[in-house]
């Protein structure tokens, strides 16, 4: 039986990529499996060891936290190392080389995208901070034994590097639901309830999505998540009279939240990091049986608009994502309708069971 480390400096504890999916998935397939994370102690989850480390601002994990990884490494003696920071990629290929053992880099997001969006990276340092970012990722589609990606366009900015690598893959794994973890939701029975799940922020909509309820009568917003950046501190959270925040939950309490809705929101901002990227919460809310309402991106259309399995708005406009809520939180026999045919979707096409075995085989090949 192989033993395999995962590595997270940056990522919570609970992260549902990281423990929920992709460890999960290895523990369920009979790999002793283990997460080396910020956390506040160790213990054992869906099968996995989740061995606690010291949570650390930006500074202190480039030497505290990965000093600390580095000790953990040499008590578990991995054979095979797979990590989700990019600030992790010279540790990791340094380990991997010295050890003899395959590294792999996770790339959730298209790194140098994300960074465009980041206020704190502008003018010269932006550049600078870009520049590593590339350097990182290069010396990832160089020195890695293989890449998993969350999305198709994700693994393309890898492979232009991997000619003539074919022991080398790059493996896409997506950001799907299991299937099995969410149960059917009446949609007809619940209130007039428009639910979010996720990392709250500016860009992720959080202004869109309460000022899109507060216009429809008797509708409320259900929200669970990290509140990052100034949404930390907006008296909405905890002030309004239709917001519902529950706070950072765990990744099996995300069914039973859901279920609760009669609508999902996913209000982007059109960033470029956001366009291409593929939506957990949209493919959560499909599991639920609960109809989507979404930004208009045409790569989200292109993708779900075939399933009819809920609504593109214009997110820009904020009459515009009022109308759309009002008219499905209205209408609870559509939503039905929508959402079986999301559910139905699912479990036929979307469910993470085939990601599960395609990251399952490609750790079993380089510990062969």
């Amino acid at each position: 039986m192989p033993r395999v480390v995962h590595l997270s400096t940056v990522h919570h504890d609970w992260d549902n990529r990281i423990i929920n999916k992709e460890c999960r998935a290895l523990a369920q397939a009979g790999i002793d499996t283990h997460l080396v994370i910020s956390a506040p102690e160790d213990r054992t989850t869906h099968g996995v060891h989740v061995h606690a480390i010291r949570k650390r601002g930006r500074l202190g994990r480039l030497v505290g936290s990965q000093r600390e990884a580095w000790r953990k490494l040499r008590e578990l003696n991995p054979d095979l190392l797979h990590i989700h920071d990019p600030e992790l990629i010279p540790l990791a290929i340094w380990w991997g080389r010295l050890h003899r053992r395959p590294v792999i880099y996770d790339a959730h997001e298209d790194l140098v995208k994300q960074l465009q969006t980041k206020p704190w990276v502008r003018g010269r340092k932006g550049q600078v901070v870009r520049g590593v970012a590339r350097w990182l990722l290069l010396l990832a589609d160089q020195g890695c034994d293989a890449i998993v990606a969350a999305t198709t366009p994700i693994a393309g900015t890898f492979r232009r590097h991997r000619i003539g690598r074919g022991d080398r893959p790059v493996v896409v794994v997506q950001n799907l639901p299991w299937a099995g973890d969410f149960p059917d939701a009446d949609v007809v029975s619940n209130g007039p309830v428009a639910v979010y799940t996720g990392d709250l922020s500016e860009e992720r909509g959080f202004t869109t999505m309460v000022d899109a309820t507060s216009r429809v009568p008797g509708a409320s917003l259900l929200l669970a998540g990290r509140a990052l950046g100034t949404v930390g501190t907006d008296e909405r959270l905890t002030a309004s009279e239709v917001v519902d925040y529950r706070g950072l939950v765990q990744p099996s309490q995300l069914a039973e939240i859901i279920g609760q809705a009669r609508v999902g929101l996913v209000c982007l901002k059109r960033l470029p990091n956001y366009e291409n990227s593929l939506p957990t919460k949209v493919f959560e809310y499909m599991a639920s049986g609960v109809p989507f309402l979404a930004t208009d991106f045409p790569a989200w259309q292109e993708l779900f608009g075939g399933y009819d399995a809920g609504v593109f708005v214009n997110t820009d406009d904020p009459a515009a994502v009022a109308s759309a809520l009002s008219e499905l939180i209205n209408d609870p026999g559509r939503c039905a309708e929508l959402g079986a045919n999301g559910r139905r979707a699912v479990q036929e096409r979307f469910g993470f069971e085939n990601e599960a075995a395609k990251l399952v085989n490609l750790v079993r090949t380089l510990t062969a």
